[in-house]
């Protein structure tokens, strides 16, 4: 296990200012992101306007240009810990973010930035400026490691961790990605960079359980040499208000990408989830698969685009999305984009928004079910296409169990 953990302290300057920027640097240094990189992203968080992609009605509870980050304390705790197993003697490096430009700055130089650009997105701006703590995983060239590297974020307050991590040509990994939290307010804004070369390939899954009075916002890029494989699985079941942006770029011929994602939005629970799939070259693929649901007065919206350009004649693109409704008082919004700039490609999107229906319903009691169980074993079974794709059945158990915990509450 390597310890990432960020020891923080209480400070006299709160909120995100150039202030609070100057409390960190002068109490962490600078870190692996310079200050002037920091003050520049300052900059652009306090000049971009929120993106509002997917308006909610007068019902939502959540908007992000009213979120006040004016008590949040920049040097709050970050626990972080990394377990690579046996890896490191076959040169694989897994380490925190700061130590890795420090130590490893060469492997560091290659990786960071190369998928990963804020200077159009707000949050991701303010989580470059007032990084701090995250995780630094590089795979040489050629090697295969089959043992899992495991990474736990537990934010205590506030937390801008920025994880990043490179698969180089012809090596593969799995990572399994945990954030969680305990039952105190806290606020979470990261940023996730992986970079594959090619023919790599690499097995991420996310699983965010964070308590639910926590706050998230993550922006999530990568980025694909040739003839390289992400398999990515996300499960959104924690937090109180949600927001995760996927976007995966395939730059070279012969990528594939596969993402599963499925959250489900209890209480007054807030979920915002947006993928997309950029097919820059030919002969690509990618497959996205969402399921979501909310019940009581959970709200979730989901945008998933894929986008074809000019040059990627051969692309074989598929996108469904299915959210099921099971109060009155929970709303779930689904919007499927395509835009197709070449010719000669496979391209399909769908999405269904609704209820458990009646005959389902009479179906189950007809097996001797009452209409709670019913309804129960319906929604547990609606999940089921995407936990199947996630690794390990210990894995998959603890994420139905989550699920029981959700519709029991």
């Amino acid at each position: 296990m390597v310890s990432l953990s960020e020891p923080g302290s209480r400070s006299a300057v709160h909120g995100v200012s150039k202030a609070a920027l100057d409390a960190l640097i002068a109490t962490h240094g600078e870190g692996a992101i310079p200050a002037q990189m920091r003050y520049d992203a300052l900059a652009r968080f306090e000049e971009l306007p929120v993106r509002q992609v997917i308006r909610g009605g007068r019902t939502w509870r959540q908007d992000l240009s009213k979120l006040d980050l004016s008590e949040i304390d920049v040097l709050d705790t970050l626990y972080a810990d990394a377990v690579s197993g046996g890896l490191t003697a076959r040169g694989v490096i897994v380490t925190d973010f700061d130590t890795a430009k420090a130590q490893f700055p060469e492997e560091f130089a290659r990786a960071f930035g190369a998928a990963v650009d804020t200077r159009d997105d707000k949050f991701a701006s303010l989580a470059l400026a007032f990084q701090h703590g995250g995780t630094f995983v590089w795979i040489p060239d050629g090697v295969q490691a089959e043992e899992p590297i495991e990474i736990c974020y537990e934010p205590s307050g506030a937390a801008f961790p920025y994880t990043l991590v490179a698969v180089g040509s012809g090596a593969s990994a799995t990572i399994l990605e945990r954030i969680t939290s305990d039952e105190r307010a806290s606020f979470l804004c990261g940023i996730g960079e992986i970079v594959l070369g090619e023919h790599a390939s690499l097995r991420y899954t996310i699983d965010q359980s964070a308590g639910p009075a926590s706050r998230a916002i993550l922006t999530r890029r990568a980025a694909l040499g040739k003839d390289a494989t992400l398999t990515l699985a996300l499960a959104e079941l924690g937090g109180e208000h949600v927001v995760e942006r996927i976007r995966v770029v395939q730059r070279e011929h012969g990528g594939n990408v596969e993402i599963t994602a499925f959250f489900f939005a209890n209480g007054d629970q807030h979920v915002d989830l947006e993928t997309e799939v950029v097919h820059a070259a030919g002969a690509t693929r990618s497959g996205t698969l969402v399921r979501s649901a909310g019940t009581g007065r959970g709200q979730g919206r989901y945008l998933g685009n894929i986008k074809i350009l000019k040059a990627a004649h051969g692309a074989d693109a598929t996108l469904r999305d299915d959210a099921l409704l099971l109060s009155q008082e929970a709303h779930v919004d689904s919007i499927p984009a395509l835009e197709i700039a070449a010719n000669d490609v496979k391209a399909y999107h769908g999405a269904t928004v609704g209820a458990i229906s009646e005959d389902e319903i009479f179906y189950a009691q007809t097996r001797g079910l009452s209409r709670p169980d019913a309804e129960r074993m319906i929604a547990l079974g609606f999940f089921e296409p995407a936990i199947a794709r996630f690794p390990g059945e210990a894995l998959r158990e603890r994420l139905r169990a989550a699920l029981v915990a959700k519709l029991d509450l």
